[in-house]
């Protein structure tokens, strides 16, 4: 069930989008049920990773890292390097409009 707590998550939200887009409220005189389904999705998984993630930071465990900007790659001239400020994850990340650097 942890296996596919994120995939049943984002369906409920994927399905509650789409109920909102359809306007199913009118088909079947359900009211705020695709409401439901998004906060459903959203809950799951919140918990799953709250319950999965190591970080001691609770904004850091559910994906809202800090990220401040580190430095440039050497191997890649306009690959951008940024870590949060928070928990240390590093991530690298590639600059669309191409040069610029060091």
């Amino acid at each position: 069930m942890k296996k596919n707590a994120p995939f049943i998550g984002y369906s409920l939200i994927f399905l509650g989008v789409a109920f909102i887009v359809v306007d199913t409220s009118a088909l079947f005189h359900m009211y705020y049920f695709h409401y439901v389904f998004i906060i459903v999705g959203v809950v799951i998984l919140l918990t799953y990773y709250l319950t999965t993630r190591k970080e001691k930071s609770l904004l850091c465990r559910i994906g809202f890292h800090k990220f401040e900007h580190v430095g440039w790659d050497d191997d890649v001239p306009f690959r951008l390097i940024y870590r949060c400020q928070r928990c240390g994850y590093e991530k690298k990340v590639i600059r669309s409009s191409g040069g610029g650097g060091p």
